[in-house]
């Protein structure tokens, strides 16, 4: 059984660690090459809300594999704290996260100075809110790609929190306490 997981789990991609090093951090990155096609280009990972590492646990590999398969290039680094990146997501507004996304597209350029590669963004709920900040500021992107992408701030928010309390079986005085503190925090 082993062995048909791991042969039937034979990623067509090849992966490499580096350290980026931006103005307030180092970000522990992995990048996936396609392992049979050309590089066309790269595609830049911007997580969501939470304490995420570079692969979600694993999780964006089939994604990742599926754009090695295509000629992009992947990458996605450890949130600021996670793993071995420096820093604290919790401590970053949608701005520092999108200057952050801005200063891995300017690594790539530096590391890859005679490429002409298509430069593409990927993320997923509260990338919904950072893809646009980067893009405004960044006219080298070709593309992005967003799926399920957060709109609300406080909607998201507040939906978490009180699902989470619900979920740990909170009391319904004690669900509206979190839904107005929730509301004072996203106002300030």
């Amino acid at each position: 059984m082993i062995g048909i997981f791991i042969f039937g789990n034979d990623y067509q991609m090849s992966e490499k660690k580096v350290m980026i090093h931006t103005k307030t951090n180092n970000l522990s990155t992995i990048m996936t090459f396609p392992k049979h096609e050309k590089i066309k280009g790269f595609i830049v990972f911007v997580h969501g809300d939470g304490a995420q590492n570079a692969t979600q646990d694993d999780g964006y590999k089939p994604l990742m594999e599926r754009f090695a398969k295509q000629g992009y290039v992947s990458i996605s680094w450890d949130k600021p704290g996670v793993g071995k990146s420096m820093g604290n997501w919790l401590h970053q507004s949608m701005t520092d996260r999108a200057n952050e996304v801005t200063e891995v597209i300017d690594w790539v350029h530096k590391t890859y100075p005679n490429a002409n590669y298509r430069i593409g963004l990927w993320g997923a709920s509260q990338a919904g809110w950072v893809i646009p900040k980067v893009m405004k500021q960044e006219n080298k992107i070709s593309f992005a790609l967003l799926a399920a992408p957060a709109i609300n701030v406080m909607r998201q928010g507040i939906y978490y929190n009180v699902w989470q309390a619900k979920k740990s079986g909170a009391t319904n005085q004690e669900i509206n306490r979190i839904k107005q503190n929730q509301k004072k925090f996203y106002q300030r």
